[in-house]
């Protein structure tokens, strides 16, 4: 039988991008057969990944070897379609291309269905076709007018033809609408495809589809392929919202060619990775017009602890609520439904003004349960404060009376508290004329107004955050150091082995350039002289170790408890009389 679908290819296929160099291309000739309305776009650079692999002496053979064991027979055949893969005739030198195309209904929705697509070089055809025959005899082999093919399970296809190769496959949607089936009785999902004609339709227009209708005539997207990276992502938002079902005349206007473009770097010590988040021109005018400040990184100075987990702190401008309110010709529409909700006559610009525009969430101090069932609270395992400041206090209390108002929380002698059921949880509430601030508990509350306390946060943090509209923070050592192990021993070398790995990450966003803005994000590691994709690999090995130890016991458990047999009592027969 063929691969198990396409998962198991593309797996093989990206993987064999780490081991062998490829020709660095401006637009390589597989992006000219993917389609322009691609949702999702990722490749893998072969060459960039080989060199990191090969550097650091980790090579697929040297993995296996240390995963395998003398009776691992999944290992073993994995091996084996691995070194088969080798010589099947796929150019293993160039960049492997993953997309994914919705065809009807919405992929955010979750209906209709998509169409993924992986995209490689070929080197041989005869070798190509003779390793698909390998792997299933009975697979038809068709020709067309510049490529050949092959269909599988229904709602596959391969397809091949001087130098590149095609597979498809069909996704469900998960919301798909049931049919009633009368030959069995029964109702089943509603195919999205017919899988002989409709298949050979798709396979046949990625084949010819003109470059001007494909991703590579897309500047944003030609701007990527040129970047470096080890791997590159794409993400057309446009794309994937046009289809819900949103009354508004001028959404289409406001999302079109807005785009995601991002590449990851395995660095000595951490995961880059860079991003540039492309508008419209409407949406580009607004965030212009309506520039917001950097981040308050003072709303975190104060927190009360040592020992933070993770914090994100942004900024923006409240005036770009109206804008894009404006933009889509809906203010009338949410000034009414504001005036219903409030019961009393309310605008948009009302809520703006309730807002500064800054926020600032700090969590630390996590301490799960442990292995005995104790902690500090086990209905909330780590302190945490949220700080919304405010801008305009009337407009802020209208608001609270309306949650008031709805039971979600309580006013007494003109001060907002919880709700008896989040109070009795330990979380606190404090309204004054600046700040909105709601708790863990009591003790952080009082501390962090006090204002006397220092946050453990790294000054080379604040340094990297200076004049960022949005930041963020994970101490990923103090979390996993944080978790309750058992004694078994193939969770604790699970643990010991992400404590030795994991550092922390970090991420935060640029001012909008006028075209687009960036993003920056890095997963450290705590070995810092190690290439991450080796030290990743380190990781994953241990896991694969200890999942399979782990396995092999509870194997010999059952035996054990299947190999014991109960003694039946023999009675003494009665002589005969």
């Amino acid at each position: 039988m063929f691969m198990k679908p396409f998962v198991r290819l593309s797996v093989f296929l990206l993987f064999a991008m780490a081991l062998f160099t490829s020709c660095k291309k401006a637009v390589p000739k597989q992006a000219k057969f993917i389609p322009k309305e691609a949702s999702f776009v990722a490749s893998i650079n072969s060459k960039a990944l080989q060199d990191k692999l090969v550097e650091n002496q980790a090579t697929l053979e040297n993995i296996f070897k240390a995963m395998a064991s003398d009776n691992d027979s999944s290992l073993s055949k994995g091996k084996k379609e691995w070194e088969e893969l080798t010589k099947s005739g796929v150019d293993l030198r160039e960049d492997v291309y993953m997309a994914v195309v919705q065809k009807g209904g919405n992929l955010v929705q979750g209906t209709g269905s998509s169409l993924t697509a992986v995209v490689a070089g070929l080197g041989d055809q005869a070798k190509f076709e003779a390793y698909l025959k390998k792997k299933n005899p009975a697979m038809e082999v068709r020709k067309e007018k510049g490529f050949s093919y092959a269909t599988w399970e229904g709602d596959k296809i391969v397809g091949w033809g001087n130098d590149v190769i095609i597979a498809l496959t069909y996704q469900k949607g998960f919301n798909n609408q049931m049919e009633f089936d009368s030959a069995t009785g029964a109702y089943s999902f509603k195919p999205p495809v017919n899988a002989d004609a409709d298949l050979k339709t798709e396979i046949a227009s990625y084949f010819n589809l003109k470059e001007d209708l494909s991703v590579a005539s897309i500047p944003e997207f030609r701007d990527l392929a040129g970047e470096s990276g080890d791997a590159r992502f794409w993400v057309n938002s446009a794309s994937s919202l046009e289809d819900m079902p949103i009354p508004l005349p001028r959404l289409k206007e406001l999302l079109s060619n807005n785009f995601t473009a991002a590449t990851l770097k395995f660095d000595d010590g951490k995961i880059v990775v860079h991003s540039k988040s492309y508008t419209s021109k409407a949406l580009g005018d607004l965030l212009k017009e309506y520039s917001g400040p950097s981040a308050n990184l003072d709303l975190i100075e104060h927190y009360p602890s040592n020992n933070i987990n993770g914090f994100a702190v942004f900024a923006f401008n409240p005036e770009l609520i109206n804008g894009i309110a404006k933009q889509l010709e809906m203010s009338a529409m949410a000034d009414n439904w504001l005036t219903k909700m409030m019961g009393a006559p309310y605008k948009l610009q009302d809520v703006v003004k309730a807002l500064k525009g800054d926020f600032a969430l700090v969590v630390s101090d996590y301490q799960p349960t442990g292995a005995n069932g104790t902690t500090a609270s086990a209905l909330n395992p780590a302190k945490m404060l949220l700080n919304i400041p405010i801008g305009d206090k009337t407009q802020m209390n209208r608001l609270m009376d309306k949650l008031v108002e709805s039971q979600m929380i309580v006013k007494v002698n003109n001060q907002y508290t919880l709700s008896p059921m989040l109070s009795s949880i330990g979380y606190k509430l404090s309204v004054d004329d600046k700040n909105i601030l709601f708790a863990s508990d009591s003790i952080t509350l009082s501390q962090y107004k006090a204002g006397t306390a220092k946050a453990g946060i790294n000054s080379d943090l604040r340094s990297d955050f200076k004049g960022k509209p949005g930041v963020m923070y994970v101490n990923l050592e103090s979390i996993i150091g944080a978790i309750p192990v058992s004694a078994e021993a193939n969770n604790v070398a699970i643990h010991t082995k992400a404590k030795e790995t994991f550092k922390d990450l970090k991420g935060y966003t640029d001012n909008f350039t006028g075209k687009y803005y960036e993003g920056h994000f890095e997963l450290r590691l705590k070995n810092e002289k190690e290439n991450s994709l080796t030290t990743l690999l380190n990781f994953a090995n241990t896991v694969s170790q200890a999942m399979e130890k782990r396995k092999m016991e509870r194997k010999n458990s059952d035996s054990q408890f299947n190999d014991t047999t109960v003694t039946d009592t023999v009675l003494p027969v009665p002589p005969a009389e």
